[in-house]
């Protein structure tokens, strides 16, 4: 027998093993794939551009620039402001 196992094949292209089975024509050889793709596109809660520099611009100031987001976001939240969460500003 040559080749991969379906289940080891069916793991490397990260699909169930049921189906790459479904997937194999009458003759034995693999068809195209099937699924359905999803457009890569604007995330729902992606963060815009102004949102991004508006993060950036904040942790420039003089009074956060030594300051990690963990502190941030607090003292921001303390002043009444809410940019993003701590994970975004980690992210930015």
């Amino acid at each position: 027998m040559d080749g991969a196992s379906r289940y080891k094949a069916a793991e490397i292209i990260n699909v169930n093993e049921r189906t790459l089975k479904r997937w194999r024509s009458e003759c034995g050889a693999v068809v195209e794939d099937q699924r359905h793709h999803v457009v890569q596109g604007r995330q729902p809660h992606q963060l815009t551009h102004e949102e991004e520099q508006a993060i950036l611009n904040t942790c420039h100031r003089p009074d956060y620039q030594s300051l990690p987001p963990s502190q941030i976001v607090p003292l921001l939240a303390d002043n009444g402001v809410y940019l993003a969460s701590e994970s975004s500003f980690y992210r930015v």
